[in-house]
């Protein structure tokens, strides 16, 4: 359990293991080379990296960590705002697969309390808010890239 937990966590820094050469030029499983994440990205993914060891540190000491679960903080879900900002004012950033799971890493925080069943303490609240503000921004963009395609094939 502790070394899948520590591979999220550098799965959710950046780092990844390097994929074994192949004889078809891509690498690893990957038939697409992805972008590098920008600067803001790697941050907000440090950011919801940094959350997820808070709640799992909170799962064991609940008291002292408490304000993570505050229902007028909304602490966990401060990496999906800042992901949702960075996509709204930086509409340059196209809505791909680095985006995407930048997005979905931003509810590392709550994962704790689903692996080790603390579900009272979680808040729901915002848990849905975040997922419906993640949800929306992703389909936006989806719509935006889908939309600049057409637009850029037209002579």
């Amino acid at each position: 359990m502790i070394r899948f937990l520590f591979d999220c966590l550098l799965w959710g820094v950046g780092f990844q293991p390097r994929a074994a050469a192949t004889s078809s030029g891509f690498g690893g499983e990957q038939l697409l080379p992805t972008r590098e994440r920008s600067g803001l990205e790697a941050s907000i993914r440090a950011l919801s990296s940094t959350l997820f060891l808070l709640a799992i540190l909170s799962q064991f000491f609940p008291s002292e960590l408490s304000l993570l679960t505050s229902p007028e903080l909304h602490l966990l879900a401060s990496g999906g705002v800042a992901w949702t900002l960075l996509m709204v004012f930086r509409p340059s950033i196209p809505m791909d697969s680095t985006a995407i799971s930048t997005g979905l890493w931003t509810f590392a925080g709550y994962l704790p309390y689903f692996l080790l069943g603390n579900l009272f303490n979680l808040p729901i609240a915002t848990l849905l808010g975040q997922a419906g503000l993640v949800a929306t921004i992703s389909a936006y963009g989806l719509f935006r890239d889908i939309r600049r395609e057409i637009r850029a094939e037209k002579p």
